[in-house]
């Protein structure tokens, strides 16, 4: 089996394989079913709805497996069923991709997280935004788990979402790249909502795509290395830009698979993960985070 049909542990379901089984593999009807039980915390907040106190910690779960059980929890009914939106998990892209590449997985379908942008949430803008790679024939095709039937209306989608054009979604390498040849103002990449664009947040990104390809699945907020330094300066030394130049030209076009992937943090060990990270929890900063037990 390839590598990247087989789990990671931040997308293996555990003890929640069964309920993991209620959703379907079908990478179409994927977004479909997700958006039944889970909501973007941000776009819940941006619709009026809010999010509930008990649902703040959501986005930093981590796992398929604590996502589910955190779910099921709330209301136990089969994972086809829409659920009330106090009962919702309220995560982020990074949540919707997670919980599609599991099922993916479980399947024997090989899927891989991927961090990069998203061209269709506001105008003239490149939001940082994570989706599912999976194996479709021989090519990676580009899945974004979080475009169900409600929000394909509410962005107005035309295109198919289990397979999103390339002037849709592009990887945080090829973003880098086109920030760096003057194809692209630095202004547009970055989280806009939140107030962060720029080559900084870019080059964090690139390194949070490196670890996930080589199946090291962190969350968007989470940085380690150099990251930290960007993270604080919001600057990226014209000296870490020529590391970062070499780390994106190697992920851009992507390894065909996590073995090469891992191979590539062998040649780049400062974008591998450390065992802890500087993250955001909920928002606020936390030193010495473990991204895994």
């Amino acid at each position: 089996m390839s590598g990247d049909a087989q789990h990671t542990y931040w997308s293996d379901p555990g003890a929640m394989r069964p309920r993991l089984a209620e959703l379907p593999s079908d990478v179409r009807a994927l977004p479909d079913a997700l958006e039944n039980f889970v909501i973007h915390h941000a776009i819940a907040r941006a619709m009026g709805f809010g999010v509930p106190v008990e649902a703040e910690p959501d986005r930093d779960l981590r796992t398929a497996a604590r996502l589910l059980d955190v779910l099921v929890r709330r209301d136990g009914r089969h994972l086809s069923e829409h659920r009330a939106l106090p009962n919702y998990i309220y995560g982020t892209c990074h949540d919707f991709a997670l919980l599609a590449m599991s099922v993916l997985r479980e399947a024997g379908t090989p899927a891989r997280l991927r961090v990069g942008a998203a061209s269709y949430f506001k105008r003239d803008q490149w939001e940082d935004h994570w989706i599912c790679e999976y194996r479709r024939g021989g090519e990676w095709a580009a899945l974004d788990a979080q475009l169900g039937p409600r929000a394909r209306a509410g962005f107005r989608i035309g295109f198919d979402v289990a397979d999103v054009p390339g002037n849709g979604w592009r990887s945080a390498p090829a973003i880098w790249r086109d920030i760096c040849s003057g194809a692209l103002d630095e202004r547009r990449c970055g989280l806009s909502i939140a107030g962060i664009v720029g080559r900084w947040f870019v080059a964090s990104a690139v390194m949070r795509d490196a670890a996930a390809l080589a199946g090291i699945e962190t969350l968007p907020w989470d940085y380690w290395g150099p990251g930290r330094e960007f993270r604080e300066t919001r600057q990226v030394s014209p000296d870490w830009a020529r590391q970062i130049d070499a780390l994106a030209a190697a992920l851009d076009p992507a390894p065909a698979d996590r073995e090469s992937a891992e191979a590539l943090l062998d040649r780049f060990p400062w974008a591998r993960p450390t065992s802890t990270v500087w993250s955001l929890p909920e928002g606020r900063p936390t030193e010495d985070v473990a991204i895994r037990p």
